[in-house]
């Protein structure tokens, strides 16, 4: 049976929303900013790819990141470790990401199973200010068991609904940021989750034989049947901790609600060789010959970071995700008909002429220049997110200065190569009618 990936759109006011009544996130030269959790967090996906984002998009800024994700914590674990693991990395920005393990106490269904999840969530943000950084709180992400509102799988994830409200709550009383990915997620989620789990029975069902004498089994054949050419749902990773496409959509939505820059650059030019705008963008080495046209784009900064692996789930699941990062290029006047781009020698991508003139968003390429200088940058991110990270955070907690100098060298030297790869790099077009 042929299996068809469903569309389930996320909905434009949750990919296009932005926090009203909150304060506004920015960012600075020199930021450093300490993500802390729970096993969520120290998973190094979704964290990761928020500083890829904001690396490329401020390649001008020094930024610093740091991962203090740990399994199991809640809002007690983080503030144990508070000095060590959050303010000895001296930081202006401190994100807490919990909940996933705050909502498992006795009777999680009471009108005040909140109450020491949210008593933590301050004495965290207290902290925070104390060190004169910017408290940042992110809700957790959904359980991906297939919940959705008011039609819940399990209590756990039921549970987080009214702690994520408090957690808003309390971002208004204190003045903090909230980014809610709870209830976005939740509604994207859920409903993919649905047909993945029916898509999976059904087929698992076709598999059985009559002699199995499985009970029903007539029962369960009509429905597996019943689901022949249906659309199959997206695997985003387990329940608790999304796998990487099912990260970028959390990193996206966060993103989203911190109302970010999505514009990267742009450019229009005609096939007789005349620009019409540059954006953010310096276009030059124009030439136009036998329908052929050529040129070289610098831009002062670069689309997201996306993985090739996971683009068909994002695509497909959260077609808005390009809409981060503008990244975009117009040809007005070619010919009906195919073109074939290429950047520094490399076939990108064969369009249509019509695609061109309307304008392409380059952000979701696949291959070529742009997508080998992503891999380069999310592969040193994860190396200084890993050992790096690890490494500083426990010499930090046994106090040893001479491994901490040691760890620290490190650390700054793979942030220098990081700073040199996010800087653009000029690349050659070209486009030309497809063979």
């Amino acid at each position: 049976m042929k299996k068809t990936l469903f569309l389930f759109p996320l909905l434009a006011s949750f990919i296009g929303q932005s926090i009203t009544a909150q304060p506004a996130f920015t960012l600075k030269d020199n930021d450093s900013w300490v993500m802390a959790g729970d096993s969520i967090t120290a998973q190094r996906l979704h964290t990761n790819y928020l500083e890829a984002f904001f690396r490329t998009r401020y390649p001008h800024f020094h930024l610093h990141f740091r991962n203090s994700g740990i399994g199991g914590n809640r809002t007690g674990n983080v503030l144990d470790r508070f000095d060590y693991d959050v303010a000895a990395w001296k930081p202006t920005i401190v994100s807490i990401e919990l909940g996933m393990n705050d909502v498992m106490v006795q009777n999680p269904e009471s009108p005040d199973a909140s109450a020491g999840y949210i008593a933590g969530m301050k004495k965290l943000a207290d902290n925070i200010r104390a060190l004169n950084a910017e408290p940042l709180f992110i809700s957790s992400s959904p359980l991906n068991d297939g919940s959705m509102m008011d039609a819940w799988v399990s209590v756990r994830c039921r549970t987080l609904h009214p702690f994520t409200e408090a957690l808003k709550e309390l971002g208004q009383k204190e003045n903090v940021l909230v980014v809610d990915q709870y209830h976005p997620l939740l509604a994207l989620w859920g409903p993919n989750k649905t047909l993945d789990d029916a898509f999976s029975l059904a087929a698992r069902i076709r598999l059985l034989k009559p002699e199995n004498n499985v009970p029903d089994l007539q029962t369960l054949q009509a429905f597996a049947k019943s689901w022949e050419g249906k659309p199959a749902g997206i695997p985003l990773g387990d329940s608790v901790h999304p796998g990487p496409a099912g990260q970028y959509m959390m990193a996206a939505t966060i993103l989203a609600a911190l109302d970010v820059d999505r514009e990267v650059s742009s450019a229009t030019i005609k096939l007789d060789g005349t620009v019409v705008n540059a954006k953010k963008c310096k276009i030059t080495d124009i030439a136009s010959q036998d329908g052929k046209l050529t040129f070289t784009r610098l831009d002062e900064c670069s689309p997201w970071p996306l993985l090739p692996a996971a683009m068909d789930a994002l695509l497909k699941l959260m077609p808005g995700i390009t809409d981060l990062s503008r990244y975009l290029l117009t040809v007005a006047g070619l010919p009906d008909g195919q073109y074939q781009v290429t950047m520094d020698g490399k076939p990108v991508a064969t369009l249509d002429s019509k695609e061109l003139a309307k304008g392409w968003n380059m952000s979701a390429l696949r291959e070529g220049p742009v997508v080998e200088r992503a891999d380069r940058i999310n592969r040193l991110i994860n190396d200084l997110q890993g050992t790096m990270n690890n490494d500083w955070r426990a010499a930090s907690k046994a106090k040893d200065k001479e491994k901490l100098t040691a760890t620290q060298k490190a650390i700054d030297d793979c942030e220098a190569n990081l700073q040199a790869a996010i800087q653009p790099a000029p690349i050659h077009f070209e486009i030309a009618p497809a063979k």
